[in-house]
């Protein structure tokens, strides 16, 4: 008896103890991280969101031959090779991602609404990796290297990959539902964290050490902060590839707003009526900063300062 007593009163103690912390939690306006409740659509429309991105890389890298590097030519050639064969692996990586709610690939979860779209997709993302393969040139001609001998061919199957992408969320995912601005929300809030790991990662930072500066950051959701830290010197590009995927993903961001982000929450009568007009200077600080090589604090205070609780405000997502 003595000792279920003990442990009747260690479990008091602990519960009191659970319930304080959560309490305090409750009553702070600061919060810690980013790791926002996700439903399977937002999640969904956020891989296939990045898709479209690597495919707008893979399609200016081959057909513009556009580049961030300074080098020479030939090594400025070389590095869009390396960049566009991991764009394309990045593309197949995010279809072959697991959903943590079903435990199943997206690709699986597409093929179950539609089988055709699914084999599509993964046989044009296969042939497209072949042909980029073929296509990477080992010598220069008149120093002026090209990454696709066969242009036509390589947009088409961009194209058609673009076109499967969207037939992909046609099938998975209702018309309310991708034009539901919290999902929409969720989405951008998504992109931003991509962005924040690109561009970390493009400046050598390893991913680990990413998430923990995360986990450990501390923010004020009721803060209308404004104030961004001062641009240090350009800083050095590590990882091409990362690079190109913060740019990218900053592009995105700023579609998302433009077509789905007009209007806050309509269930949220405490939201700013300007919400568009802020996050656009938010996101067009961002691609000011990355696009000049800024510093990463300032990339971290404008996405995880600035425009995450701007998102938590005004569209209600936690």
């Amino acid at each position: 008896m003595r000792a279920n007593h003990h442990l009747f009163e260690i479990l008091v103690v602990c519960t009191m103890s659970i319930l304080m912390t959560l309490v305090m939690i409750a009553a702070s306006p600061s919060t810690y991280g980013h790791t926002f409740s996700q439903n399977e659509n937002s999640l969904f429309l956020t891989r296939v969101a990045q898709a479209h991105s690597q495919l707008n890389l893979i399609e200016n890298l081959v057909l513009n031959g556009t580049s961030t590097t300074t080098a020479t030519n030939n090594n400025s050639n070389n590095n869009n090779a390396k960049s566009v064969q991991a764009h394309v692996m990045q593309t197949i990586a995010l279809l072959n991602e697991k959903d943590p709610v079903n435990n199943f690939t997206w690709s699986q979860e597409i093929a179950e609404k539609n089988q055709l779209v699914a084999k599509d997709l993964a046989r044009e993302l296969n042939d497209l990796k072949i042909s980029l393969s073929q296509d990477t040139p080992t010598t220069a001609i008149n120093n002026k290297p090209s990454l696709s001998n066969n242009s036509s061919v390589i947009q088409d199957k961009i194209d058609k990959l673009g076109g499967l992408l969207d037939e992909a969320i046609s099938a998975r995912v209702n018309k309310d539902a991708v034009n539901n601005s919290t999902n929409q929300a969720l989405v951008l809030a998504n992109i931003g964290n991509e962005i924040f790991y690109s561009y970390g990662q493009a400046l050598g930072f390893p991913y680990p050490k990413l998430a923990n500066m995360v986990a450990t950051m501390k923010l004020n959701v009721n803060s209308n902060n404004n104030k961004i830290p001062a641009m240090a010197n350009k800083v050095n590009i590590a990882n091409e590839s990362q690079y190109q995927n913060a740019k990218a993903y900053v592009k995105q961001a700023q579609e998302i707003v433009s077509k789905y982000l007009k209007s806050s929450a309509s269930n949220n009568k405490n939201a700013a009526p300007d919400i568009q007009l802020q996050l656009n200077k938010v996101i067009s600080q961002l691609k000011m900063t990355i696009d000049n090589k800024g510093s990463f604090s300032t990339v971290m205070h404008l996405i995880h300062i600035q425009l995450h609780p701007r998102l938590i405000a005004n569209y209600k997502i936690t």
